[in-house]
Formats: C-alpha cells, structure tokens, sequence
C-alpha cells in the first residue's frame, strides 16, 4: 500500500510540474489565462504513455484531433480546461485516471503591432523571446525620419479598457530613467515617433529647421545653421520655447559667452520645437 501511495505521489509531482512549466517569455499566471485560437500549436503528453505524445495545430475551425477520443474543439479553451477535457474523454473508454499535460508548442494567434516610422509597419505573430528591438527589427528597422524619435510601448491594461503607455529609452543612456528594452505580451504596440525638429532663424548663414539629435544644444544648433552671419550677434540669442497648456512662447536669454567658454550649463540643451534666435548685434 506504501508502494502504491508513494508511486501516485510521484506521478502527481511529475505532473505539476509539467503544468508549471511557463510558456517561453510569459509567466505562469499569463499562460493560463491564455485562450488557445486558430493557428496554435499544442503538445499533448500523457503521463505513462509515450505513444501518445501528440503535436497537433488547431485547425481552422477551432478543432484539434487526439487518439482514442477523435475531434475535440479547443477554440477559447485555456490550457487547463483542455488537459481536463482530455482526460476526462481518456478515462471513460481508454485510461483510468490520465494524467494529461498540454503546452503551447507555438502561439501564431499571439500577435504585435509596430507602427510609426518603421519600413514595413504592421501586424506580427509573437514569437519566443520576442522585446522591442526585436519587434522593430521584425518591422525592418527604424526609417531616417523616425533615428532620433521617442520609441513607446502601449499595453492593454489587466483590470479595466485602455493602454497603459511605456517610453522606451533602446539607446539605454546612463542618465535616462526610462525603460530599456522589454519583453513584448501579445496585442502590444510599439511606435517609434518622427523624430523632432527644432529652428534656428535671425542672423545664422542656413537658417530653417532642423532634426533634434541626441544631447543638441544651442552651440550645436548654432553650427548645424552654418554659425554667425555677419551681423549676427552672440550677445543677442534666444529660445523661444512652448509652454505646455498655454499659447505664445517663453523666451530664454542663451549666455553665448559662457557657453563658448565651456561653462555646460549655460550651453542650453534644446528641446522638441524650440526656436532659437539669433539678433542683428546693436551699434
């Protein structure tokens, strides 16, 4: 009896622990959750009975077939349900008490979005390991118009309608507070924006607008326009900036000497859609 008991114990551990086995990229909790759709791909195992091991699609109309019990209809059936299901339909002509594990061996009906300026924008299946640059990459990269642009994560949110919207720093910069690349969950959505634009006009050589690279700061701007023209004076220069919620701009003084001078602070660093100014100097 002792025998008998400690051989159920094991068959049972055994079993748990294939259950527990996560798919690749997904906690536990996600993985149950996860209703199985057209396209998916199961792993059945049965424990004691290698012969019936079974990796079978589900077809197009939500079915899937298994020895002994035929058609089956897994269409919006979790992981659990159909192990259940499975065994309940073994234990009546074939196996008393199967003891039945099935895993996602792919998930084609998982799916990602990546949109904005990326070449090839559009729908994706989620693969094994699948994060933001990978996502990107899966979309052909980023275009010329989109190199300096914000990158973003938009995710459903588990309680309620809506997205819960996540910046994304992939250049990983020390400073930055942002999150760096993240593993993506089916139905998100990656935008990488335009990249942003600032100007430069007054008395500059080039003045017009221009892409808002990484760390552009006025003395940068300054030279991407060509530098002073003639009347151009580095005693006159300014930012007109946006104020959030509110028309018309703030004006900020540059203190061009300091910046020249190596003074960081005062080599003001531009915001998107700043303008900077530039002044005839006065006689």
């Amino acid at each position: 009896m002792r025998k008998k008991l400690k051989s159920i114990f094991l068959c049972l551990c055994v079993f748990f622990s294939v259950s527990m086995v996560s798919m690749p990229g997904y906690s536990g909790e996600s993985t149950e959750q996860y209703t199985v759709n057209v396209n998916d791909v199961l792993e059945i195992n049965v424990l004691g009975h290698d012969n019936l091991k079974t990796v079978t699609p589900v077809a197009h109309d939500g079915t899937i077939s298994f020895p002994y019990i035929g058609v089956l209809n897994v269409k919006g059936m979790n992981l659990s349900e159909i192990e259940k299901e499975i065994s309940k339909r073994l234990s009546v002509s074939y196996i008393k008490y199967a003891v039945v594990s099935v895993t996602l061996s792919s998930y084609k009906s998982m799916r990602f979005f990546v949109y904005g300026e990326v070449k090839t924008p559009g729908k994706y299946d989620l693969e094994e390991n699948m994060t933001v640059i990978k996502a990107i990459s899966s979309a052909e990269g980023i275009t010329p118009d989109g190199i300096y642009g914000r990158v973003k994560l938009k995710r459903r949110l588990k309680d309620k309608p809506g997205y819960e919207e996540i910046a994304i720093d992939l250049k990983n910069k020390k400073e930055s507070n942002l999150n760096a690349d993240m593993p993506i969950e089916n139905d998100d959505i990656v935008i990488v924006e335009r990249s942003s634009s600032f100007f430069v006009y007054g008395e500059v050589e080039n003045p017009g607008k221009f892409t808002l690279e990484d760390n552009m700061t006025v003395l940068k701007a300054i030279s991407l326009s060509g530098g002073f023209a003639k009347y151009g004076s580095p005693d006159r220069v300014k930012i007109l900036r946006t104020i959030p919620g509110k028309t018309g701009y703030q004006s900020i003084k540059v203190d061009m000497k300091g910046a020249v001078g190596g003074k960081v602070d005062k080599d003001i660093r531009l915001e998107p859609e700043d303008i900077v100014v530039v002044l005839e100097g006065v006689l």
